[in-house]
């Protein structure tokens, strides 16, 4: 029996005398079906008591296995041996965050501020997870590490590393897979999976597993471990992949193996205990059930977005590597924390504002949750009405690629479009996203053939798109780094402790608009920061560009960000048409227009060249979204200039400008509003909060070059104050009859 809803009350835990002694138990009366049925008792047994002491009416709760029956003709329900207990199980847990949980709530806090930072073991870490990947498909050794290596040639090159030293640290790790490949030869019977996309809709817990053997669950670690048994948080990571394998306590996996590649480069002279990198350990119901109720705790957390103070935990401080992070953390924010605090706390508007922004971050993390739910809840129909899939394909084939990957192919059977686009991340199947055989693959081809390259080979039927909370994560640093780490003068201005600054320099950059012409010069003056408002038709694009040429003649290093690839694209172009190329771009094959590709910033090939590439670039151009990536954020810039800004939320617009030292932001917040799932405070931009509080700061273009005089007038009274007037007499007679093709009489 399954028991699933709200909980509508709780009580608190208390000792009974049963047949086998004392037992804890707690009653907690929950709604099922969803919140459908009538409320009913579910008891709650032994350890699920603790789990009983997270919850508080609101939150989703589901036992499974329960023991059903009738106490004075009420029907009420108990746990049982086999079952389990789920806090908010719509709330997805990434299982990387439940083993940070285990080694210690804090970190899993500290890990969503501080995001992952460009140092050479994070990639390094990555190239042997891929190497991993290639070999268990069969790939050649020596292939996989140079192929591996030439792809993060940019990070490596930042990071001051040859390709000669990676490939050969990689190849020392990668000796300890190739080793326990060939102690364990596969037979007929045995399978492998590697990079498998798991979600349970049952536990609430996501992950991608580094391999499957058999049917269990294998995770790479590079690197030491002397011990026998591998470390803790270390299984607990694999009993999460081995708990989302069987999606069942009972029939999940037995075992799990932890692969510790750096083991195979310790010289036996200088190391003692068990150098051997593969360790094998037990999975058994009690340290599932443990899993879950670790899971439990972070689900509960993040229900009224709880900080944890360390003292969840029984992790020791002075042995952990975070342990100064944390404290500095605490201090700024002033926290309570079990390591103590240091430093003096920042404003109290500061820390407000940062509390605030982080809990509406965060509701847009639950946000896209609730697009993982669509995958399951919604019939494959729906989810096709919704333009989130492709369904009912018609299989074509499959095609083995060199490394060992898989080109799938298939056939539209309608006529149904969709968000997807070639060169999207997204999850393919042979019918069902989280019940079938699904796998993250990359679009090729979207017509009426659809292509895929996958991991793995199965019948394509069905794609989906995949939600991604990499956006959420990345706000976060970047709200982070503003308030905690960001420049004590730049926050005086943004938080009103005074007004910004400019010099007084003037030139003529744009001889026939004065608006436009004071926009270059305020942007160039700008201590702090300038704000161009550029209403529709009013050249906003052509203004940015001259503004860019402008500061790069000064000497300044620019980053030119926007919302969206088709804004920067946009403002490469308008560059370009004014004699301007040297620009970096930044981004993938699939996300910069066609047109656009010679200025793309290829990240593969030699890693001194190619970090050269972006370090001596006077202009790089990049989504405010890329702007969070690792290498993106080890570089610096004289300027940041934002278009689109009425369109970012504030933590949103700090990708981009916590990298310079001044801003420019360019945009019309009268147009689109942020654009965010959550109805929060998010939906205020940076560029419209600076706009009100600081209007000195800001130019209108008031010279539109779109729109008849009568068109325009609408919106000139409506939304700019009057304010908008045509840029000739030639705009102000515009007739639909002088517009290229187009009829009056046929409309």
């Amino acid at each position: 029996m399954q028991i699933r809803g709200p909980v509508v009350e709780t009580r608190e835990p208390r000792t009974v005398e049963t047949s086998n002694g004392s037992s804890e138990l707690a009653e907690v009366v929950v709604r099922p079906d969803r919140g459908a049925g009538e409320p009913v008792q579910v008891t709650l047994w032994g350890k699920w008591t603790g789990t009983a002491e997270l919850l508080e009416p609101g939150m989703g709760l589901l036992v499974t296995d329960a023991d059903e029956r009738e106490f004075r003709g009420e029907t009420q329900y108990a746990t049982t041996g086999d079952s389990a207990v789920v806090v908010e199980p719509d709330f997805l847990v990434d299982v990387t965050d439940v083993r940070g949980w285990v080694q210690c709530p804090r970190i899993y806090y500290l890990n969503k501020l501080s995001g992952v930072p460009l140092k050479y073991p994070v990639a390094r870490g990555t190239i042997v997870h891929e190497v991993f990947g290639d070999l268990l498909r069969g790939r050649d050794l020596e292939d996989s590490v140079d192929e591996r290596v030439a792809e993060a040639a940019l990070e490596l090159g930042l990071l001051g590393e040859s390709a000669e030293a990676v490939a050969d640290d990689v190849r020392a790790n990668a000796a300890a897979i190739e080793g326990w490949l060939e102690q364990g030869a596969l037979t007929d019977e045995d399978s492998w999976r590697s990079e498998q996309t798991l979600v349970s809709e049952r536990f609430g817990i996501k992950g991608r597993a580094d391999a499957v053997r058999r049917g269990a669950p294998v995770e790479l670690k590079t690197g030491k471990n002397t011990g026998r048994e591998p470390r803790f948080h270390d299984k607990i990571q694999a009993a999460c992949y081995a708990l989302l394998l069987a999606d069942d306590v009972a029939t999940a996996p037995d075992t799990g193996t932890l692969l510790y590649t750096k083991n195979t480069t310790l010289d036996r002279g200088d190391a003692s205990g068990d150098l051997s990198p593969a360790k094998d350990f037990s999975v058994g119901p009690g340290l599932l059930k443990y899993v879950l109720r670790q899971r439990n705790e972070i689900a509960a957390a993040e229900y009224d977005l709880t900080v944890p103070t360390g003292y969840e935990a029984d992790a020791k401080c002075e042995y952990c590597f975070e342990r100064d992070t944390c404290m500095v953390v605490a201090g700024r924010l002033d926290q309570e924390s079990k390591a103590g605090r240091v430093g003096e706390p920042v404003p109290d508007a500061e820390r407000a504002y940062f509390e605030r922004l982080y809990r509406a971050v965060e509701e847009e993390r639950r946000e896209v949750h609730a697009e993982y739910r669509k995958l399951w809840e919604r019939t494959a129909a729906e989810r096709a009405d919704d333009d989130r899939a492709l369904v009912d394909l018609e299989p074509l084939g499959r095609e083995s690629l060199d490394g060992g990957r898989w080109r799938l192919r298939a056939r539209r059977t309608g006529d149904a479009v969709s968000k997807m686009r070639e060169g999207d991340r997204v999850l393919a199947s042979d019918g069902h996203p989280t019940r079938g055989t699904a796998e993250l693959a990359t679009v090729e081809r979207l017509g009426e053939e659809v292509v895929v390259v996958a991991d793995e080979p199965f019948e394509l039927r069905r794609l989906d798109v995949y939600p991604s909370e990499i956006g959420v994560d990345r706000r976060l640093t970047a709200l982070h780094d503003a308030i905690l780490r960001g420049d004590e003068d730049r926050k005086d201005v943004l938080f009103g402790r005074r007004d910004p600054a400019f010099d007084d320099d003037r030139g003529v950059y744009i001889d026939n608009n004065d608006a436009q012409n004071e926009a270059v010069n305020t942007a160039l003056n700008a201590e702090d920061f300038a704000l161009v408002h550029g209403p529709p038709g009013t050249g906003k694009t052509y203004t940015l560009a001259r503004t860019v040429r402008a500061l790069v003649a000064d000497g300044r290093r620019v980053l030119l960000s926007a919302f969206t690839n088709r804004a920067v694209d946009n403002a490469i172009e308008a560059l370009e048409a004014q004699g301007f190329t040297d620009v970096v771009r930044w981004g993938s094959e699939s996300g910069v227009r066609e047109d656009m590709e010679s200025y793309r910033l290829e990240r593969a090939g030699d890693p001194e060249e190619r970090a050269a590439a972006l370090d001596e670039a006077r202009v790089v151009a990049a989504t405010t979204a890329a702007c969070g990536s690792r290498a993106l954020k080890a570089q610096s810039f004289d300027v940041a200039v934002v278009d689109e800004a009425g369109q970012l939320a504030e933590p949103g617009t700090f990708l981009a400008t916590n990298l310079a030292d001044r801003f420019v932001l360019v945009g019309d917040h009268r147009q689109l509003p942020p654009v965010v799932r959550a109805e929060n405070e998010l939906r205020e931009s940076l560029f419209e909060r600076l706009i009100d509080d600081h209007p000195e700061a800001g130019v209108m273009l008031d010279r539109q070059y779109r729109m008849s005089q009568r068109v325009q007038y609408f919106p000139s009274r409506e939304f700019y104050d009057g304010q908008l007037r045509p840029a000739s007499g030639e705009v102000a007679g515009l007739r639909l009859a002088d517009l290229p093709g187009v009829d009056p009489e046929a409309l």
